[in-house]
């Protein structure tokens, strides 16, 4: 049993439930299809007008989209018979809807959660007054109810007129008083009751208007003495009363949520957003005073402020707020706030935009608006706003002699903002380099550039051509924000993002600059260096040191075996879009190509080409296009002025360029009367030297010789023993050369043996030595498992195709080696002298066939040499 009344408690206060007393049986009885609310008891249901539906009926509820002729019941409800029917929260509230008789479509009952609002409106506007302050004199409200309870109670066909229906609407003020009616006529003296509110709709006007249209149809009267200014708060309530149920009767009370209205006194107040603003940020002043009428809001006492200083201004198009052009806009100039003294005299007559005319929204509010910019003059102003008692509309416009007491002002201080500029790295730059020049601007929408430095313009020079001076921009002109400048050149700036910060990215190619130190100017304003002290502009600068690009490389080797690949690198400081060109010049020999430089000015190029070169010297000479970021010296091929390819100026010669392509060469490149070799070079490096060629160059030679292998003497070694084979080459270091180490022997072994051949083969990387042009290359030779035998180096280039071998023998441990002639490393194609053997005691063993095979060589080796002789 008391688990049921906790139920039911829950039930009744937490669902806004509408009962009607005394006569709470003659609404109860519920049409076929009719609303009932969740938490309403004692109901009786009909199938039919006038047949109740009996003891242990079923209803039925169907999940959405289900047919209540086929689909399975979502949930069920027994009904209990007349008057003794309850919609239970637990069984209800999550089944709002049409319940059926089984197997039909016939709905008994429509299920519905109880809801309740209420909102205040302008009797005579019509608009939302709900928690806006209004103002007393001449404002009158009209409350609104939104509920279901018409539909559901109400419209009931047993609901008898003039039951208590306990649905009101509750105003209390900042003291606590609950007022029960409301003044809505002060001629007549009539109030509106709040209370036992009967709503005709479901959108009902209190006292049962189609909607608010005049002070005639208001349940307010707010110009009344009897309201006070305040905060006065309201809501609807309905008080539930239950039927009697073998628990007792249980009561409950549901609301809307809690409104407020401010009652103001009949004045106006400003009031701004901001106490200080930082200039070129937007600030607002909102106005209160009586609703729906007009008042002149200005910046006072800026008539002071002349150009190219500028006052705070009314930030344009805006609803219900007029500027000068407009015939509000103008009756606020004239509006005279003392005699004599209009506010078009107080306020900047440069500045026309220092002042408006605001027509107050039916709340009895508007905010207006005010921008600055970087113009702004940084101190305080005073803001205020009348009370306008004349025409506003009026045409043409009138004056109005105020001295008017209902005024308001606020003051508002302007502060200038900081700019901050720097440059991205340790600021020194090659010309050619982009520098980045970045910072932040809280003072203005743009950041204007300029720089000064050695015989620059003392004004300072443009940050594209540094020559150009720069002058102050007259604000408003059609250049703005441009700027004005002495030669028309472009006076160049950044934008300023919306978090504050700039971004220029200066590209020097081409700059007009010498090498030197110069200073950067970041200004918030267009204001050149001889005017920063005059104008009061706000600024920052940065020193940046200037110097000229220059270009250094290297060869990867100063001798090159023929048949190698050849590197040149380097670095070429500007990052020259162009990169940089390389010229190899030697005897009938021209190779030209240009190569990217890197980001950090680092450059490779790999020359391919050296199995086509005779052996002997090469220059080479790598161009840097300098300032300009042009070669100013290239090759043309097949030029018009000598039929073939010649070094030409492409830059500076470009005007004298027939349509043929015709440029005077400087001197002939290949073909009949070319230079040759270290004459080429030599033409080359001096045509670079001419004081109108600004391109830089570094020059270098290198050798091409035959490629060389050379195997250092190895003498006998021992079965088991680990030892090194060395040699050098003039092969490229990092070249690969294939080791093969093998027995000279070809004798079968016996059945019942191994064989006897053996060796080891690999591959080594040349190294460098410690000689120009003399690398170092080492094989290691592990001989555990070697026969006795004589044994054949052969070492083998893989990129230049170069081989050399030579000879040795490998003894049984305990043998005593026998006195041969040294071995000798013999090269392809090279012929080598051998030196005299130096005969030794005779081995116990006597060598394999191999070893004889090498005596009776040396034999024919000195024979020969004697023949010579």
């Amino acid at each position: 049993m008391k688990a049921k009344i906790s139920i039911t408690l829950l039930a009744l206060v937490a669902v806004a439930l509408l009962a009607v007393a005394p006569a709470a049986a003659e609404v109860t009885t519920i049409s076929p299809g009719g609303v009932v609310f969740v938490g309403e008891q004692g109901l009786t249901f009909e199938s039919t007008p006038s047949v109740t539906v009996p003891v242990g009926t079923v209803l039925n509820w169907y999940a959405s989209g289900d047919d209540p002729l086929t689909a399975v019941p979502a949930a069920t409800y027994t009904c209990q018979g007349p008057t003794n029917e309850v919609i239970s929260p637990s069984t209800f509230q999550t089944r709002t809807g049409n319940w059926y008789l089984p197997g039909t479509k016939t709905s008994i009952i429509n299920v519905m959660m109880p809801a309740i609002d209420v909102k205040a409106y302008n009797s005579g506007t019509g608009e939302d007054m709900t928690n806006e302050r209004v103002v007393k004199d001449n404002t009158y409200i009209t409350f609104r109810l939104d509920s279901n309870l018409y539909e559901g109670l109400l419209s009931r066909p047993n609901y008898v007129a003039g039951d208590a229906t306990n649905i009101k609407v509750v105003v209390v003020d900042e003291e606590g008083t609950v007022y029960t009616a409301l003044y809505n006529d002060e001629a007549a003296l009539t109030t509106t009751g709040l209370t036992n509110l009967v709503p005709a709709t479901s959108q009902f006007y209190l006292p049962g208007v189609a909607q608010p249209t005049s002070k005639l149809n208001s349940n307010w009267a707010l110009d009344r003495a009897d309201y006070k200014a305040g905060v006065y708060s309201f809501y609807a309530q309905v008080n539930l009363n239950s039927a009697k149920d073998n628990v007792g009767t249980v009561t409950g009370v549901t609301k809307s949520k809690v409104y407020t209205v401010e009652v103001g006194k009949d004045d106006v107040k400003v009031e701004s957003n901001k106490d200080t603003v930082v200039r070129n940020n937007d600030f607002s002043i909102t106005i209160t005073g009586r609703p729906d009428e007009y008042y002149v809001l200005w910046v006072k006492g800026t008539s002071s402020v002349t150009a190219p200083d500028t006052a705070p201004f009314v930030k344009p198009n805006q609803d219900k707020v007029f500027v000068a052009g407009t015939a509000a806009g103008d009756n606020a100039a004239l509006y005279q706030f003392r005699a004599g003294q209009t506010v078009a005299n107080d306020v900047s007559i440069a500045g026309g935009d220092c002042f408006a005319m605001v027509k107050l929204a039916s709340s009895g509010s508007r905010t207006v608006g005010f921008g600055t910019d970087e113009t702004t003059k940084d101190q305080t102003y005073t803001i205020r706003a009348d009370y306008f008692t004349g025409n506003a509309l009026a045409v043409p416009p009138v004056s109005v002699v105020a001295n008017n007491p209902t005024y308001d002002t606020v003051k508002v201080k302007i502060e200038a903002g900081d700019i901050t500029i720097t440059t991205a790295g340790d600021s020194q730059y090659f010309i050619g380099q982009e520098i980045v020049i970045s910072g932040t601007n809280t003072d203005s929408d743009y950041t204007w550039l300029y720089i000064t430095g050695p015989n620059l313009p003392n004004k300072g020079g443009s940050i594209e051509d540094p020559r150009d001076g720069v002058n102050t921009a007259i604000i408003g002109s059609v250049n703005y924000p441009d700027g004005l400048l002495d030669s028309g050149a472009v006076w160049s700036g950044e934008n300023v993002e919306t978090d504050d910060t700039w971004e220029y990215k200066w590209d020097t190619a081409g700059v007009n600059l010498d090498a030197g130190s110069y200073t950067i100017y970041a200004v918030t304003t267009a204001t050149n260096y001889n005017d920063l002290g005059r104008d009061d502009a706000t600024y920052g600068t940065v020193s940046v040191g200037i110097k000229q690009p220059f270009v250094t490389a290297t060869t990867s080797s100063a001798t090159v075996a023929r048949g190698d690949d050849m590197y040149i690198t380097g670095n070429a400081e500007g990052d020259p879009t162009q990169g940089v060109a390389i010229w190899i010049l030697g005897k009938n020999y021209v190779s030209y190509t240009t190569e990217t430089v890197e980001d950090n000015g680092a450059f490779e190029y790999k020359f391919s080409g050296t199995s086509d070169l005779a052996p002997g010297q090469y220059f080479v000479v790598v161009q840097h296009p300098m300032t300009n970021d042009l070669f100013d010296l290239a090759p043309q091929a097949g030029n018009p002025a000598v039929g073939q390819t010649a070094v030409v100026r492409p830059v500076l010669d470009r005007q004298l360029a027939t349509p043929a392509g015709l440029l005077p060469p400087v001197f002939i490149l290949e073909g009949t009367g070319s230079l040759q070799g270290s004459n080429a070079a030599t033409a080359l490096v001096n045509a670079m030297n001419s004081a109108d060629i600004d391109d830089t160059y570094y020059k270098l030679t290198f050798m091409i010789e035959e490629p060389k292998i050379i195997i250092s003497p190895i003498g006998d070694k021992y079965v088991g023993e680990t030892f090194t084979i060395s040699g050098t080459t003039n092969l490229a270091v990092g070249d690969s050369l294939i080791v093969d180490v093998s027995s000279s022997s070809f004798r079968p072994a016996e059945k019942t043996q191994a064989s006897g051949f053996s060796g080891q083969s690999g591959s080594v990387l040349v190294t460098a030595g410690d000689k120009d042009g003399e690398n170092v290359w080492e094989f290691e030779v592990d001989a555990s498992s070697f026969v006795p035998d004589e044994y054949i180096v052969k070492v083998q280039g893989i990129v230049a195709d170069q081989t050399a071998t030579q000879t040795f023998n490998v003894l049984k441990a305990d043998e005593t080696p026998v006195a041969t002639a040294t071995p000798v490393s013999t090269p392809v194609a090279t012929a080598t002298a051998v030196p005299t053997a130096e005969p030794t005691a005779e081995p116990t063993a006597a060598p394999g066939f191999g070893v004889l095979v090498s005596l009776i060589g040396l034999g024919a080796v000195a024979a020969l040499i004697a023949r010579k002789d």
